[in-house]
């Protein structure tokens, strides 16, 4: 039986893998990769943990809107004062939403959402 964390974390790593396969040169999304599959391993709440705090709390209503302006200040503001896993996702949009495709935006857009609707099923 699978349950709702384990769909998260299946989703979470799913849009890491996208991620490092779209951008190759951010080594630090390969390292966030494997920090997620490691602590999917020891201890899988934890990926959740980090999620809702360091995306879901701050910037769901942003992610659900696409506001993008207001992911890049956090994401800007987020990573000079603290870094963990879920940095790198947030660090996309600061580095290269710019020069991204709109399918591109479009499947990150729909991962982000899928995510924060997971995240909070998860938590309940």
């Amino acid at each position: 039986m699978t349950t709702t964390l384990g769909i998260f974390n299946t989703k979470l790593i799913a849009f890491f893998e996208d991620l490092s396969q779209t951008f190759p040169e951010e080594r630090d999304i390969k390292l966030a990769l494997e920090g997620i599959l490691g602590a999917k391993k020891v201890n899988p709440r934890l990926i959740l943990d980090l999620f809702t705090e360091y995306v879901a709390k701050p910037l769901t209503e942003a992610i659900l809107a696409e506001d993008e302006e207001k992911i890049i200040l956090f994401a800007k503001a987020a990573i000079s004062t603290q870094f963990n896993e879920m940095s790198p996702a947030l660090m996309i949009f600061d580095k290269h939403w710019a020069t991204l495709s709109d399918g591109t935006r479009d499947a990150i857009w729909k991962h982000l959402k899928v995510l924060v609707m997971l995240a909070d099923r998860a938590k309940a």
